[in-house]
């Protein structure tokens, strides 16, 4: 639900529809009716609603594939040990892993989705530079600041916290682990030079500028907080496929992984386990890029 009005509205959610994406402007009260939580303006003449979006607890996600993994015959290495600090390249292609705790895998094929860290890991292999939104220095556009906040309970207006993804001109927030809302704000900004107490004021921001839109948290607080990079392409688009001069070495970078992560996965997997191109990652090859191609 995305509780805003205008002309600007308007047209987003007709050319979305135009493009085939489940989108339509709903009245103030119909948007009122599916987020009992919301706190509408009485100017609100319409909102946004999009039927089939919703919303993953990506820590829980993570932990349960990585358990299914293990059943069904993974290994998974985490923390110092996992850490990769070398790719053994031999007659042009990547033959091997070498990890921080002196381990040598050896491998048909070497898949890298490390987010922010791809690029660093494919020059391991001697890989032509794979472009990303910059994300260290100070004022990087790829960081990004996330809150979590609770307890969500009734206020004495007798309003819950909210259920769905609510989009809000100023923040953005969504359910979280029991008791908790998950907030974000495109115009918040913080790197990974931000400190203290900086982070801490603009976290309490975002809670303040959510009970403005939402109940259930007249009562809550800031209860955890940090700077994510998010691993942005330089031209916006999804980096998926084996790396031009780097034999056995495929990259997948992208925002959003969240979104786009289970599909892409099955593309990826078809490539990898018969060999052939997948026509609809066509586009988003690495060889794109002049640098990457050279």
């Amino acid at each position: 639900v995305t509780p805003q009005a205008g002309a600007e509205l308007t047209a987003r959610v007709g050319r979305l529809a135009e493009w085939g994406y489940p989108a339509h402007l709903i009245s103030a009260a119909a948007a009122a009716e599916l987020e009992p939580a919301l706190r509408l303006p009485a100017t609100l003449a319409a909102a946004a609603w999009f039927p089939e979006e919703g919303y993953l607890l990506t820590e829980p996600m993570v932990a349960g594939l990585a358990e299914r993994a293990a059943r069904s015959g993974a290994t998974v290495l985490t923390g110092e040990p996992g850490r990769v600090t070398g790719l053994d390249v031999a007659g042009g292609a990547v033959r091997a892993v070498r990890t921080a705790a002196g381990q040598l895998i050896e491998a048909d094929a070497v898949v890298c989705c490390a987010g922010r860290w791809v690029p660093e890991l494919a020059a391991l292999a001697g890989s032509a530079p794979i472009p990303l939104v910059p994300w260290a220095p100070p004022g990087a556009e790829a960081p990004g600041l996330v809150v979590q906040a609770g307890p969500v309970a009734p206020g004495p207006d007798g309003r819950a916290g909210p259920v769905r993804i609510v989009h809000a001109p100023d923040v953005s927030l969504r359910p979280h682990l029991p008791g908790q809302v998950h907030l974000e704000a495109p115009g918040i900004h913080a790197d990974l030079h931000t400190g203290e107490p900086a982070l801490g004021d603009l976290a309490s921001e975002l809670l303040r500028r959510a009970r403005r839109v939402t109940g259930g948290l007249d009562s809550a607080e800031v209860t955890g907080y940090r700077v994510c990079v998010r691993p942005m392409p330089a031209d916006g688009q999804s980096i998926v496929g084996w790396l031009p001069g780097t034999g056995g070495l495929y990259v997948a970078v992208t925002h959003s992984g969240v979104t786009l992560g289970a599909h892409l996965a099955e593309l990826m997997t078809r490539e990898l386990t018969t060999g052939a191109p997948e026509v609809e990652l066509g586009p988003y090859r690495p060889g794109r890029f002049p640098v990457a191609a050279s």
